[in-house]
């Protein structure tokens, strides 16, 4: 008798996730598309379309949701809006699906880029998005640049030009906000750096509110090249503010030169050749969208660099712990600002016990795993505000602000413990135990203390810490 296997059914988990994911999906495209039509001029195209930017957006972002179920989702989503408000059956089946060969033509695009090229972290980024994104807005201008023809009388190139335009602007100001947003965890703030913004709240908001005044400059003094006013303060902005910030402050322009232009608030839609004119603003448009896009991402992957160099500078390679010049410029500065207050600092010097009998019998790259171990155990036993650095070969210190000699003691017990009952794996077979000697010494709250002093006391009491028959803690 032959078995049949049967699927096992969904976890009540992923159901819930694929459900959720064909409700977001489905509400943002049914919503954008209401918005696009909205802002339709009488007698054509939309002039702002969010649906698909958004929908190729969200799928890139959460690669999960590309199931057929919630593309399904999307596609009942853009035919609802549309005979919603009034929509024959046949053209919106036709428009629908050219919005969605552009959607998934981008989708498949982004697949062949990185994790850092999708979030717009590399210099070429905004390249690669402004390319993929033309990609996209040719297939579905391709798709259903016809429907001009039928809907509009105008010939299949006109609406060819205008899908293209409109669908590539429209893609260049939303997908970036979407791509770029750290999450709403990066919200939160704490009480210190609320009051630090608020210090500083002037400065930080000057390009933005230069952005705003050349925005209504645009309307004030109008012309053809009125949409090119608010460029400078957008490179401010970029130079000044995060990638996701830039590209917010950018879809608000954006967007609303968008309207401006189809409502003939903003010069280009009032000329003979109004459809030619308004393709020519909505190009100009994307190309402002792209410049200072390009400088945000640029200067972002800038900033990440320097972060890694002073990271590699200030830390030790193998353990992650501060480098023995990092710990001694820190610890200067801690010492001399404690003393200052007349408030105590501590110092524990630490050695691992035996090591170079572990080097000798398990080899050195055993002897790495050691110290990246030991480090990580005193990393997880230190508080938050103290100083851990290596100071050379096995020998670690750890520097403790406004600490009394009781608690350092306490402190360098809590580690010697965690050390000495934790088991570390040199290999997949083979694990040892080691064991911790700790010198203690603390200043006075003196207003002459210096680390010098703390590091050769704590030095001292290490020494002794070791002749006593190590795994010990010994105070100067």
């Amino acid at each position: 008798m032959q078995t049949v296997l049967l699927p096992l059914p969904e976890t009540s988990s992923v159901l819930h996730a694929r459900l959720k994911a064909i409700a977001v999906v489905g509400t943002a495209v049914l919503l954008a598309s209401l918005f696009g039509i909205l802002t339709r001029p009488v007698g054509f195209l939309a002039a702002f379309w969010p649906a698909n930017a958004i929908l190729l957006g969200l799928m890139v972002r959460n690669t999960s949701y590309a199931s057929l179920p919630t593309w399904l989702s999307a596609f009942f989503a853009y035919l609802v809006a549309d005979l919603a408000t009034g929509s024959e059956l046949a053209i919106t089946l036709w428009l629908t699906s050219a919005n969605m060969v552009g959607v998934i033509t981008g989708y498949l695009l982004f697949g062949l880029l990185g994790d850092d090229d999708r979030a717009l972290r590399r210099p070429l980024s905004v390249l690669y998005l402004f390319a993929i994104s033309a990609a996209a807005a040719l297939a579905a201008a391709l798709t259903g640049g016809g429907a001009a023809t039928v809907l509009f009388g105008r010939d299949f190139i006109s609406g060819l030009e205008f899908w293209f335009v409109t669908e590539l602007v429209n893609s260049l100001v939303i997908l970036p906000v979407i791509l770029a947003f750290p999450g709403f965890r990066q919200f939160g703030l704490s009480d210190r750096r609320v009051r630090r913004l608020r210090r500083d709240e002037l400065r930080q908001m000057l390009p933005a509110a230069l952005l705003l005044c050349s925005a209504a400059a645009t309307v004030v003094v109008g012309g053809p090249g009125a949409i090119a006013f608010p460029v400078p303060a957008l490179v401010w902005c970029a130079l000044s503010y995060t990638v996701f910030t830039t590209s917010a402050l950018t879809l608000m322009l954006c967007g609303w030169m968008l309207v401006a232009v189809s409502t003939g608030l903003l010069a280009g839609s009032n000329s003979p050749d109004a459809l030619g004119s308004a393709s020519s603003v909505r190009l100009g448009i994307a190309l402002i969208a792209l410049g200072p896009l390009s400088v945000a991402s640029i200067n972002a992957a800038r900033e990440e660099l320097l972060r890694k160099l002073t990271h590699s500078a200030n830390h030790d390679m193998l353990t992650g712990t501060l480098s023995r010049r990092a710990f001694m410029d820190h610890g200067y500065e801690i010492v001399r600002k404690q003393a200052s207050r007349g408030a105590p600092t501590s110092l524990l010097m630490l050695d691992v016990d035996h090591f170079k009998s572990v080097n000798d019998h398990h080899g050195h790259a055993a002897g790495d795993r050691v110290l990246t171990e030991f480090a990580r155990l005193v990393s997880l036993t230190v508080r938050k505000n103290d100083l851990f650095g290596r100071i050379g070969g096995e020998e670690f210190a750890v520097l403790l602000p406004g600490t009394g000699l009781d608690e350092a003691i306490a402190i360098a017990e809590r580690i010697r413990g965690v050390v000495e009952n934790s088991e570390i794996a040199i290999s997949e077979d083979d694990a040892i135990c080691i064991s911790v000697s700790i010198g203690v010494a603390v200043t006075d709250g003196a207003a002459d203390a210096c680390l010098d002093g703390l590091l050769a006391a704590s030095d001292t009491a290490l020494y002794r810490a070791k002749s006593k028959g190590r795994n010990v803690v010994h105070v100067a």
